[in-house]
């Protein structure tokens, strides 16, 4: 009997047919494995013990995706379609099967007590892999500052994942993309009072990950060893230290990397690309990207493209024959609380008694520092949070994934027109954040409030670009839609009348 199993799949990468063509040898079968854009196909042409024999294999050896879809049997398929071509280009990721962590835990033997009981006395150890370097230390408040009161980004090795939930709130998702065969870094957040001394993270949350090369493989299993079950690590700028992924009920979203996912060959453009960076570039920016890989150039389409740190955040219009043209900027403020205060002044008179009063109540807010190193967003919303005596945009949004709210208040989100560009008004939303502070909302609601009214702000100036333009496509895309508030407020409204689209082969961002 034949038998044709789809196994849908957002990436043209071959490595997971590979897989599938090892088992099938494995199994020792009459079948084979076709990858096409989009999906893959198992086509079998055995009895139905051996059909059933080589299914119990898959569910028992096959792993997981961050690109798997559904799966299901089809009674055919078109077969004029176009297998993609093979151009042997080396994944820049470990495929760690079971088999294969089986493997190299039995064929190698690495003395780590040196790097094990530097950590336990609270030191850093200095570990490399082929992939480069990790600072590893057990969680601790002062370490963790001190790299990064440095630039770095603090994040998890997990090294026993039977032990995930005594510090994690954790659902199937979760699990399932930390487990799978890409190894992504996966934002958790930690249960009640398991992080009440900051020695983990200054947030709620951190990106977490299990091992993903030999090497950590190797030093995982002689700490779990030594019941040592996560410790902390960072790693030097240049090291490829995986993707970050989140999801939504609909599809699992790549924010951010290259490794596992580049060099890629694309089938669009025909050529190879060795990083996301190299990708963007070649074609214009994210969002003219994304309209290359879905086929909307040639179709009106509006983008959205909001990036916490990029210099170029704007919702724009892409209009057949006559190009993008930009509808709405986001301002690259000036990183002063100061000159902040000074510009909300200048509105008018009640703005400037708000600031007069504001000043009175909290005089402290004008000594702080905001982090001059940052743009667009990042910016607009540091002086958001420095307003709430919150230290910086990232604890702002995790304050806001911490919350059980569903609806806010109204944070003022209006335009600014200079020298004929319409901006977003960041005083405006400043100054009333700082107006509901003096009438003692608290920050939860407030911070909460703040990307439910941007959502908004999208959905309103999504309709009004719409009407005009007919556009019935939108392109959401930039790093701020990471935050689950404003991605799933603006999808549920504009996915009502008009069809949403997300990247799903390539990062939300660079």
């Amino acid at each position: 009997m034949q038998l044709i199993y789809k196994i849908e799949f957002n990436t043209t990468n071959l490595y997971f047919k590979h897989i599938i063509e090892d088992l099938i040898k494995e199994a020792n079968i009459n079948g084979v494995c076709k990858q096409y854009k989009g999906f893959i196909l198992i086509i079998l042409e055995e009895t139905a013990q051996n059909i059933e024999s080589f299914f119990a294999l898959l569910e028992k050896k096959l792993p997981v995706s961050i690109f798997i879809g559904n799966s299901y049997v089809i009674e055919s398929y078109d077969e004029s379609l176009e297998e993609l071509e093979d151009f042997g280009i080396k994944q820049n990721l470990s495929l760690l099967t079971n088999e294969a962590i089986k493997e190299i835990i039995e064929e190698n033997n690495i003395d780590f007590l040196n790097d094990i009981l530097k950590i336990t006395k609270g030191e850093v150890s200095r570990f490399e892999t082929h992939n480069g370097l990790k600072d590893i230390f057990l969680p601790n408040k002062d370490l963790r500052e001190e790299f990064e009161n440095r630039g770095y980004e603090i994040k998890l090795l997990i090294t026993d994942t039977s032990k995930l939930d005594e510090i994690f709130e954790l659902n199937i998702k979760d699990f399932q993309l930390l487990c799978s065969i890409e190894r992504p870094l996966v934002k958790l957040k930690f249960k009640m009072f398991k992080n009440a001394n900051k020695e983990f993270s200054s947030t709620n949350f951190i990106y977490a990950k299990i091992p993903d090369d030999k090497e950590t493989v190797l030093f995982a299993r002689a700490l779990k060893e030594q019941g040592i079950n996560y410790v902390l690590y960072a790693n030097d700028e240049v090291y490829q230290d995986g993707l970050k992924v989140t999801y939504t009920k609909e599809q699992n979203i790549i924010i951010c990397g290259d490794k596992g996912l580049f060099p890629k060959y694309d089938f669009i453009a025909k050529k190879k690309f060795n990083s996301s960076k190299e990708y963007f570039l070649e074609n214009g920016g994210v969002y003219k990207a994304i309209l290359a890989q879905t086929a909307k150039r040639l179709i009106p389409t509006i983008g959205v493209y909001f990036s916490l740190n990029a210099k170029n955040s704007s919702i724009s219009i892409n209009i057949p024959t006559k190009g993008i043209k930009e509808v709405i900027a986001i301002p690259n403020i000036y990183n002063s609380i100061k000159n902040c205060f000074e510009e909300i002044m200048d509105i008018d008179e009640h703005c400037a008694r708000l600031i007069t009063n504001f000043s009175k109540k909290f005089p402290n807010i004008l000594e702080t520092e905001v982090s001059s190193n940052t743009n667009g967003f990042e910016s607009i919303i540091n002086m958001c949070a420095k307003v709430l005596s919150i230290s910086n945009a990232k604890e702002f949004e995790d304050i806001a994934l911490s919350t059980n709210l569903s609806s806010g208040i109204q944070i003022d989100m209006k335009l600014v027109n200079l020298d004929g560009v319409n901006y977003l008004d960041y005083r405006r939303i400043v100054q009333s954040i700082m107006a509901y502070k003096m009438a003692d909302v608290d920050n939860v609601t407030l911070i909460y409030s703040f990307y439910e009214s941007l959502s908004e702000f999208i959905c309103n100036y999504v309709n009004e670009i719409a009407k005009e333009t007919k556009a019935k496509d939108i392109v959401l895309c930039g790093n701020m839609f990471t935050n689950s508030i404003l991605l799933s407020k603006t999808t549920k409204t504009l996915s009502k009348n008009y069809n949403i689209i997300l990247p799903k082969e390539y990062p939300l961002d660079y």
